[in-house]
């Protein structure tokens, strides 16, 4: 019989596994071998389409609520002056004073720094699978339950083996980096760095640089991620609340440290200005008479110096009161910085995940894992069917036994 001929049928009416002729096979060929082996293509794609199903219908609804904030610069209060003159003698810039260097560019970065994370991670919030209100540290470090444990060491074991390693170097580095007494923001506990890390997870911001508001002063879309709705807005406000809360204790600090060396240069300057009073004073005291008549053309020199000093150090110290008044109103002054345009709701649907594409997905998958499974069993037929195609299969079955692989491995370490 010609190989190119259809197999006939046995004796119980089944056909014989379809071989593969090499290049004459065609996708006829291809569409019998896959309605003889139906059966494995059923098993094979029904298999992976059952667990794409069961995925979609297990995991947990995640939504993501959003909001959106305008990120404003900073202006100066109305009635002082952004700049001062010149002053000589006074080391520092007037018209950078009190300038933070922090443009609203920074704000995603903020956002989700470690600062503010932690700050949210301390909130209390209502979890309602747990049904308790508790702060995101607890809830995070919370035994879990016995289906958690089950899908952790089951299907998520490549990621639960890696998030073990990542804990123990992170313990390592902390063990040989803790030195005297830390801040917790620089050195949070492992609790806390769990709930950091969640955290991370959930939270992003998105700029918006176009339009009326773009450039520096632009829009920033926040979004944050929950298994419950309501949770997913709270933690959307929290993160705003600390972000703005952040940003003022940055601006706040740098008019602090401005508004002490002001005061420093302010004293330093009183001093000066009193020396140099007391020098004209008691030249005065001493030369009176002889200033007086007119005589000592030098003395007289000597006193317009004298005096000239002390006009210089009382238009320094007067400009120094100045830019002590400034700078004591713009750190009282309470100018928002962030200002909320789209408040944070619960959303009322969810955004992950996709049920349907995952089963549509889990479908395409299946069929082609399907029709792979009837490949290589029609490409195993044809090369049962060929006496060389046998002793191949024989020399690789042997060749994947434990005992062939240690051997193999050995050889090529150069060890018999």
């Amino acid at each position: 019989m010609d190989d190119s001929s259809p197999p006939e049928p046995t004796g119980d009416g089944h056909y014989e596994r379809l071989s593969l002729p090499g290049s004459e096979f065609s996708p006829l060929d291809a569409l019998v071998a896959l309605v003889r082996e139906r059966g494995l293509f059923v098993l094979v794609a029904g298999g992976v389409v059952l667990l794409g199903t069961a995925y979609a219908l297990a995991a947990p609804s995640r939504y993501t609520a959003t909001s959106t904030v305008v990120r404003e610069a900073q202006s100066e209060p109305e009635g002082i002056p952004s700049t001062l003159p010149s002053i000589p003698g006074l080391n520092i810039d007037p018209g950078n004073a009190g300038r933070t260097g922090l443009a609203p560019s920074a704000y995603p970065n903020l956002l989700t720094s470690r600062e503010v994370r932690l700050a949210v991670a301390r909130d209390t919030f209502y979890f309602p699978e747990t049904g308790r209100r508790t702060t995101f540290v607890k809830h995070v470090n919370q035994s879990p339950g016995a289906v958690e444990l089950l899908i952790d060491y089951t299907v998520r074991l490549p990621w639960t083996l890696m998030e073990g390693l990542g804990r123990l170097f992170r313990d390592a580095d902390r063990r040989l980096g803790a030195s005297g007494a830390r801040s917790p923001l620089l050195a949070p506990s492992e609790e806390e760095q769990r709930a950091l890390d969640a955290l991370e997870k959930k939270v992003s911001a998105s700029t918006q640089g176009t339009g009326a508001l773009g450039g520096e002063s632009g829009l920033m879309v926040v979004s944050t991620t929950a298994a419950d709705p309501t949770l997913a807005a709270r933690l959307n406000a929290s993160f705003i609340e600390h972000l703005r809360r952040r940003v003022r204790e940055i601006r706040t600090q740098n008019t602090m440290e401005h508004l002490k060396f002001v005061r420093q240069r302010l004293a330093e300057a009183g001093r000066e200005l009193e020396r140099a009073e007391d020098s004209l004073a008691q030249f005065l005291e001493r030369n009176r008479s002889v200033i007086a008549g007119g005589g000592a053309p030098t003395l007289s020199f000597r006193r317009d110096r004298l005096q000239r000093q002390v006009r210089f150090k009382e238009q320094l110290y007067g400009q120094l009161q100045k830019k002590l008044t400034q700078t004591r109103l713009r750190l009282q002054r309470q100018q928002p910085v962030i200002t909320v345009a789209e408040q944070p709701t619960p959303p009322p649907e969810p955004s992950a995940p996709n049920r349907s594409l995952i089963i549509v997905l889990s479908v395409l998958l299946g069929g082609a894992a399907g029709a792979a499974a009837v490949y290589f069993r029609s490409v195993l037929a044809s090369a049962e069917a060929q006496e060389s195609g046998r002793e191949k299969l024989e020399e690789i079955r042997g060749s994947l036994t434990a005992e062939e692989i240690v051997q193999g491995v050995r050889e090529e370490l150069g060890r018999t």
